[in-house]
This record gives C-alpha cells, structure tokens and sequence, in this order.
C-alpha cells in the first residue's frame, strides 16, 4: 500500500512520481507525472490556482489495482470530485467500508482535521477523474476577485454542507459535469492558453458541481456546448493567440469562427472563464511578461509588439496582473541571477556527417566553457533538439549564431525562461544521439548513443514535450555517468 502523507498536492504527487517509476515534471504551480511500463500507462497531474483551490486529474488505466492512504496534516480542504470514465473505491480511514464512486456521480467530501482517506483504484480500467480540492480558510488571504467570488459560493454552500468535520455527498449520476471535467483531464498543453484553458475548466467544473448540488435553488440545467462549437472557440484561442500585435474586434472573430458575438461569449465564458476582451487581455499580458523575460526589448517594444499603443496604460494593466510595474518586473529578473534557459528544434543539412556532429560538439563545449553555458543537444531522425542554459545575454547571443549556422536549417525556438538553477550543471555541452541498442549508453569518443525511439515519444508536439525530454536525457546522463 502507498501512504501519501505531505499537505501540499505536488509534494504528494512527487511521492506518487516515484512509485510509479514515473517522469515527474514541476515547474511553480503545477505538476505532473507520466509513465507507460508495468504499472500501466497514463498521466496525473495536479494545478493550483491560487492558495486554497487546487484540481487533480487522472488520466490512467493501471496494471493491477492501487490501493492508497493519503492524510492532511493541516487546513483540511474541501474534494469536489468526478469521474468521467471509470469508478474507484473511497472510504474515511474511521469508516467501517469503502464507498464506490461511479461514473458521471457528484461527489463532494469533508474530512475534518487529522481525517486520512484510504482509496483503491482498479485495474484494467481506464479512469479519467477529476478531483478539485478547495479551502475557504485559504482563499480568505488570497486577493483575486475569482477567488472572492467563489469563497462567496462556498458560504452559500456551508449553509448545507459542513466543511469542517467528516460529511459525504454522493449525488445522483449527472452527466452535464463530464463537459467541463474532460476539458481538465484531457488538456495537455502548457503553454499559456493551456494554462487559462485548464483554469477556465477547473471554475466551470466546481461551478456545475455546485450547481447539482444546489439545484433546488433553480430549474435551469447547464447549457451544453457541442463538440463543434468547443473546437471552434480552440481554434479562436489560438487565432488570438498568434495576432497579439494587431486590433482584435469580436466582428472579426465571429466572421472568423462562423460563430454570432452571444455564442462567443458563451464559448469563452465557458472554455477560458472570461470573456472574450478578458482572454485577449489575459494572453497580452502573459505575452508582454515573456518577452520582458526572455528577450532585450525595450518596454516600449514589447508594447508596441502586443498590440497596445499606450505605454503608460500597458504599465498600468502590467501592474494589474502581476502587481509591479513592466520596468521594475525585469529589473529585477535581472538582480535575482537567475539562469535563463532557451531550447529550439531544427532540421539537419541533408549532408551532415559525423565528423559534423563531432566539429559541433568540440566547437559548443570550448565556447560553452568560456561563457558559462551549459546543456545538451540531441540528433534523433535527422533533426537537433538543444537547451542551453545560462546568462541571458551570452544565450541570446549564441541562439542568433545558431540560427546562421549553415549545418541545419528550420530552427524553430521553442522554449526561453528563467529557472532556479541549471538542468545540465554538469555538462558544457552533453550528446545523445541514436542507436539500435536496446539498452544502456553507448560511449563513442565525446559521443553518446542510446536508444531514442522511447524517449522521443510525444516530440511532434514540441512546446509541450520539450520539459519532459530534458528530464529523460537528465535521467540517462546521470546512469551512465
């Protein structure tokens, strides 16, 4: 049996990483494992919103069955959970048996302090679930207006549901919540429409639990939102996403999706949790701080290139979303030291040979040594996947010889940011390239080889592999160090 004992949902899902042999990915307020060997194959992965509201999602179908105890050690919060596929086993440690969780059931549980829960998940059976995890104590010190809306919510609730002692609600079987809980399973990206789309799912999916559960209060059900429409309202996200710089009107937007302007709103009220100014808002401001982060543009710039004329009112919104002024944000970026990290993907010379591979090496570890870089560059079916590390400057300035190097061509960037410490702090510059072993690292020279059919599962979609690739190169230099 498992007992997961840490109050913190990424530390629990650390302990879990590890049990399932699985790749662990952190990165602030989320997490994520994933792993396909003998204990089944599938992903978990957990999200803070803020301080008080956090959601855990099963994506998973298990060799044999899981039996687990987990126990809160502080401010116990409250579970609103859901399955949209599959059933598992819970039960309160004190209580006498296990209650089964079926498909499509509302379920809300309070366990009071110190109360641990004991759940069994089954074998051969894929489970996608949902589990939002909320602490009003929490979310009185959080200053967000979401947070105080639905702190408001949960007073209305706590006139029906104690939230400090052990109480269960097993609902009826309400399909209408699946449309919102398969958005927060299923979305995979990490990019920053991933990020509000996940957000936007987690509101909608505890507004409609809390709706069956107060439906006395109306007749109303939810409206639903065809498949068509969802796909419509993505594509807009993204259409929005890549015309940031330019004026974006909701005529346009329903000319582009075929869409009328009530119905967009609908759709993003009910993909994104906002509005559609709201989302554009949203996605300029996540813009403006990357390109404060990760590139030399002057505040002016990174305005102009986001579509606000205004500086002083992109400085006042700035300020808004992050609390603190654009200028003062990248001031101090830059007084923290922290280690800028950039990663591109790229197509190899049709001609390029080995002792290509190995002038590039010999070059990247020399230069790398002199500027304090480090990383590591793969060669997998033609094509270079590199991350660098180090002072902003010196790796924007190696990105742009890099991009003029006649050796590959197609270099498209994937990801820049700032990070704590250094992935490859050991490694100027490490290689992996690929090789029909079926196990181990074969070391040729300053050339290693390993069988990369497996660890480059999932390289189509690069913005959101490319985490989950240095982690597996990081893992495979180590053993073979």
């Amino acid at each position: 049996m498992l007992h997961v004992e840490r109050n913190d949902e990424i530390e629990q899902l650390r302990q879990m990483s590890k049990y399932f042999e699985a790749d662990f990915i952190e990165d602030f307020n989320l997490a994520c494992l994933d792993f396909d060997n003998k204990h089944g194959k599938g992903y978990i992965s957990t999200y803070q919103m803020f301080p008080g509201l956090t959601a855990k999602t099963y994506n998973v179908c298990l060799a044999k069955e899981l039996k687990f105890t987990k126990k809160e050690t502080d401010i116990t919060p409250t579970y609103f959970i859901y399955c949209v596929e599959g059933h598992y086993l819970h039960k309160f440690t004190s209580d006498p048996a296990h209650h089964k969780i079926h498909q499509n059931q509302n379920v809300i549980l309070s366990g009071g302090f110190n109360e641990g829960h004991e759940i069994v998940l089954p074998a051969e059976v894929h489970l996608k679930i949902s589990i939002i995890f909320l602490s009003p104590e929490k979310l009185k010190s959080v200053n967000d207006d979401k947070a105080k809306r639905i702190e408001l919510t949960m007073n209305n609730l706590s006139k029906y549901f104690s939230m400090n002692k052990k109480e269960k609600y097993f609902g009826e079987i309400d399909p209408s919540t699946a449309q919102y809980s398969r958005v927060l399973i299923e979305n995979k990206r990490v990019d920053t429409l991933g990020i509000i789309i996940t957000e936007g799912a987690i509101l909608n999916t505890l507004a409609s639990q809390l709706h069956h559960h107060e439906k006395f209060k109306s007749n109303k059900g939810v409206r639903m939102l065809s498949s068509h429409d969802l796909n419509k309202i993505i594509e807009l996200g993204d259409y929005i996403k890549d015309r940031l710089e330019k004026k974006i009107t909701i005529n346009q937007l329903s000319s582009f999706s075929g869409l009328n302007p009530k119905k967009l709103q609908e759709g993003f009220n009910f993909l994104y949790g906002e509005s559609v100014n709201g989302l554009i808002q949203r996605l300029r401001m996540e813009r403006a701080r990357q390109l404060l982060q990760s590139t030399d543009m002057s505040v002016s710039e990174v305005c102009y290139k986001i579509g606000i004329i205004s500086r002083s009112y992109f400085s006042q919104v700035f300020q808004e979303y992050f609390g603190i002024l654009p200028s003062i944000f990248r001031l101090n970026m830059e007084k923290q030291g922290l280690i800028f990290e950039l990663s591109y993907h790229s197509k190899a010379a049709p001609n390029l040979k080995r002792d290509d591979l190995e002038a590039i090496l010999t070059t990247s570890k020399e230069k790398n040594k002199k500027n304090g870089i480090t990383g590591a560059l793969i060669y997998f079916k033609k094509s270079f996947f590199q991350l660098v590390e180090g002072n902003k400057k010196d790796i924007l300035d190696l990105y742009r010889e890099i991009e003029n190097d006649d050796r590959h061509y197609d270099v498209t960037l994937i990801y820049t940011g700032f990070k704590l410490k250094r992935t490859f702090g050991d490694w100027s510059m490490a290689y992996l390239g690929n090789s029909n072993i079926s196990a181990g690292v074969k070391i040729d020279g300053d050339l290693s080889f390993v069988e990369l059919e497996p660890i480059m599962k999932g390289a189509e979609d690069h913005e959101v592999f490319s985490d989950i690739l240095w982690r597996r190169v990081l893992t495979i230099l180590k053993l073979a160090a």
